[in-house]
């Protein structure tokens, strides 16, 4: 019955995932090119290296894996990469929730105040993985932040994956959140950056 229960409160939590991306046989490498940028990055290298990355990440996937960071402009394949793990980590029968930072704040904030019924903090305190996406878009207040660090420092308290992806800097992460999740984040996640031109963009124009 629990976990029936739990399998429900997960749905309804996953039902604004855009399903259609949540595969690796649809990201396409040949948007990200292999010239170097100002930095000497190559973005086809890079992009490679995260892809692999994503999908070794998936196959070996357990409820202690290491929690995952990836970060980078718009449009060049965060939550692509984020939901064709969360795809392959469900197929094993593992509790998966994705949801934006902004929607997941959102009702937290909501039902903390009594403004909806529900307890979605503690379903993403407690499911096997979590897929915080898009951090940084949410309204920023004492209070998402408070909640942040408890996702954060919870999770990794009781070895809890998580899976974060933001357009923030490391040093606008700092600013935004603070020291302390940013230390958390640099201690204990993988950190993947991501580089190229925005794919919306390339779709859109050619």
């Amino acid at each position: 019955v629990e976990r029936l229960a739990r399998d429900i409160a997960y749905g309804r939590l996953n039902s604004a995932a855009p399903a259609k991306l949540s595969d690796f046989s649809s990201f396409n490498l040949e948007y990200y090119s292999d010239r170097p940028l100002e930095n000497g990055d190559v973005p086809s290298k890079i992009m490679t290296d995260n892809f692999m990355f994503a999908m070794e990440y998936a196959s070996k996937f357990s409820r202690s894996s290491k929690s995952v960071l990836f970060m980078g402009p718009t449009g060049l394949g965060k939550t692509h990469l984020s939901l064709a793990i969360a795809k392959s980590v469900i197929d094993k029968n593992y509790g998966v929730i994705y949801g934006s930072a902004q929607d997941l704040m959102r009702k937290i904030e909501n039902e903390h105040f009594g403004r909806e019924n529900g307890d979605t903090l503690s379903a993403l305190l407690e499911c096997d993985l979590l897929i915080f996406d898009d951090l940084g878009t949410e309204f920023n207040t004492a209070f998402s932040v408070s909640v942040l660090y408890n996702i954060v420092n919870t999770r990794l308290l009781y070895s809890r994956p998580t899976i974060m992806s933001t357009n923030l800097t490391l040093k606008e992460i700092e600013d935004r959140y603070g020291e302390r999740v940013l230390s958390r984040i640099i201690g204990s996640y993988f950190i993947k950056k991501f580089c190229g031109e925005d794919i919306r963009k390339i779709k859109a124009f050619g």
